[in-house]
């Protein structure tokens, strides 16, 4: 019994020695920086609901539409020198309330859409920008956004230029979103402040109070989790003038998982809830996402 005793007791000591490790290694802090690998595709998928409470400003129905929308990124450059992340939209398909009638579309044919639904994705499918990044990872800025911008007569207006770098910088952003620039461990605890221009809403800050959760395992691999929680706010600073723009009490919520082997972000969701005032009239509107990363090859 005692030597059955005294093995159990070398067992146990032994267990502890090779638990240790990892354990200590779950309070080292890690890198959550993005990093673009040269050569792969990173393929998205995201969908989107979309609320708009027309109801509040005395309309018979409120406005809702879902929208799933493929996404891919394809990576070139080299690995210590400047990369370029080409950002496609791929696919749009959804269904939308108009006119008292739910529509469905898919731009794969959009022959029977709606003519507003023909122009509004007409707009998106097939655009592409690039964000060039320099060796260590870091933005370096946006570029060949022109097939993103209407041609009027073969020629881009400064406007449709100026709106497509808002689109691009405004994905570059959601990308990023909470993601601390130092290294980090469970537990820790952050502030992120950004100041986000939406093509539609003018300027806006956006102040995330930011948390990692745990490490957990995820699709086979060891991937962070990330809890934030933020205000949003319209940026009184700007020299701008709309006709839309984000009222006070507007938030937003959400949770990522960072893959930490191959510093990507394999999942997100997200929710907003937000106080538009279209002139002088508050519209809430509830936005929920969630975006995954379906593959990388």
């Amino acid at each position: 019994m005692i030597s059955l005793l005294s093995a159990v007791r070398r067992w146990a000591i032994l267990g502890a020695l090779l638990i240790s490790p990892a354990l200590q290694a779950q309070d080292e802090p890690v890198s959550l920086q993005l990093r673009w690998l040269p050569g792969k595709t990173y393929t998205q998928e995201t969908t989107t609901e979309t609320t708009t409470g027309l109801t509040a400003i005395g309309k018979s129905e409120d406005v809702k539409m879902k929208v799933k929308q493929i996404t891919t990124i394809e990576v070139t450059g080299e690995e210590k020198g400047e990369k370029e992340a080409r950002v496609t939209f791929q696919s749009l398909a959804g269904e939308v309330m108009l006119e008292g009638q739910k529509q469905v579309f898919d731009s794969a044919d959009l022959t029977l859409a709606h003519p507003m639904i023909k122009a509004s994705v007409g707009q998106s499918v097939g655009k592409s920008f690039v964000l060039v990044y320099n060796g260590k990872d870091e933005f370096v800025s946006v570029k060949d956004t022109g097939s993103m911008t209407p041609a009027n007569l073969g020629n881009q207006s400064l406007e449709g230029l100026a709106e497509a770098k808002e689109v691009a910088e405004l994905y570059r952003r959601s990308l990023e979103m909470g993601l601390p620039h130092i290294k980090v461990k469970p537990g820790d605890r952050w502030n992120s402040q950004e100041t986000v221009k939406f093509p539609s809403a003018g300027t806006v800050n956006v102040e995330l109070r930011v948390k990692f959760d745990a490490l957990v395992d995820y699709d086979s691999r060891p991937h962070a989790k990330i809890s934030f929680e933020g205000d949003m706010q319209r940026d009184e600073t700007a020299a701008e003038v709309r006709a839309v723009n984000i009222a006070p009490g507007s938030k937003t919520f959400g949770q990522i998982l960072f893959d930490l082997e191959r510093g990507t972000i394999s999942f997100g969701a997200f929710r907003a809830d937000i106080l538009l005032n279209i002139q002088g009239q508050q519209v809430p509107i509830r936005q929920q996402v969630s975006t995954k990363l379906v593959k990388m090859e």
